[in-house]
């Protein structure tokens, strides 16, 4: 079930650090749920501020996610390696810490590369790890895991506000480029999990407790072919109301134009 561990003696120990048995919060308690309500108020008022503002403070909130990202990453590495305990497993190669990068890359200058790495991997891949936390086993009142939290929060909301605020405007064709970007990097994934036993992508193994562990178990020695396959079934699903969307939408001269703006930053 999870609990409040009142004891501020693990607040500052890394994630890659033993810790007892039965103080982490656990998956889908009463304060696994109250933080998911925090967070969701949070993203709330980011979107709907981002929503109602002008295109200069758009460029600002953008660049105020995008700082604190990176800086909320950048923070973390340098925290391990500030106290020695640095790790293989703590490389940025996840899919979320290239999702920071993404999203830093994208505040500064939205394209057509971030944008759909952002739609098509980067959110749900952030949204799922705060439902599905593999760092439920560590206590609330730990540093690292409110900065878990708190950046997976943060790349959600930023998908979400560019979405909301209809400057990001997902697009099929640029489906490539996130195929290349998602090989590439998965592919270094591949090569350090094979070096150190590490598991970055989950492609050795589903996370605790989430539906990859479920997808694990079912697919065996299948899993990555599975994954793929799956992969291209959410594909489908959130491109498709997008390409409908462009094929009902007028094809004048006028909207055209007005239209060019969103679909170079998409």
């Amino acid at each position: 079930m999870g609990g409040l561990t009142w004891s501020w003696d693990y607040f500052f120990v890394p994630q890659n650090q033993p810790m007892p048995p039965g103080v982490g919060f656990g998956t889908f308690s009463a304060i696994h749920f109250s933080v998911l309500a925090v967070l969701a108020i949070g993203i709330a008022a980011l979107v709907l501020t981002y929503r109602s503002a002008d295109d200069a403070r758009r460029k600002r909130l953008r660049l105020v996610v995008g700082w604190s990202v990176l800086l909320l990453e950048v923070t973390r590495q340098l925290s391990y390696l500030a106290t020695g305990s640095y790790s293989p497993e703590i490389l940025p190669l996840h899919l979320c810490a290239i999702t920071t990068a993404a999203v830093f890359i994208d505040s500064l200058r939205p394209n057509r590369w971030t944008g759909d790495f952002l739609y098509a991997l980067g959110w749900w891949g952030a949204l799922a790890a705060d439902i599905f936390p593999d760092w439920a086993t560590r206590p609330i009142l730990n540093i690292y895991t409110w900065q878990s939290f708190a950046i997976h929060a943060l790349i959600f909301g930023y998908v979400l506000m560019r979405l909301v605020g209809g400057d990001l405007i997902p697009n099929v064709r640029n489906l490539w480029r996130v195929t290349v970007i998602a090989t590439v990097t998965a592919g270094v994934g591949y090569l350090a999990n094979q070096a150190w036993n590490t598991n970055f992508w989950f492609l050795n193994a589903g996370a605790p407790g989430s539906p990859l562990e479920a997808i694990n178990a079912f697919a065996g020695d299948f899993y990555v072919p599975v994954l793929i396959g799956l992969l291209a079934v959410v594909w489908t699903l959130l491109y498709l109301p997008w390409v409908l969307r462009a094929r009902r939408a007028p094809s004048s001269p006028a909207t055209s134009v007005a239209q060019r703006p969103n679909q170079t930053a998409a």
